[in-house]
């Protein structure tokens, strides 16, 4: 593979919070912004669905 994938910070939004690059959430945080509870983001972070 010749192509080489590079993280780039950007400023995103999750529930009401602007999130940018140099700010870190845990999975509860990011879960209870979205309505969710922790072990539904962690289910979805161990799941097919986010590989594909």
């Amino acid at each position: 593979m010749t192509d080489s994938a590079r993280a780039t910070r950007a400023t995103v939004t999750i529930g009401s919070l602007m999130i940018d690059g140099s700010y870190r959430m845990s999975q509860t945080q990011a879960a209870e912004c979205v309505g969710l509870t922790e072990r539904n983001a962690r289910e979805f972070l161990q799941s097919k669905a986010l590989k594909s």
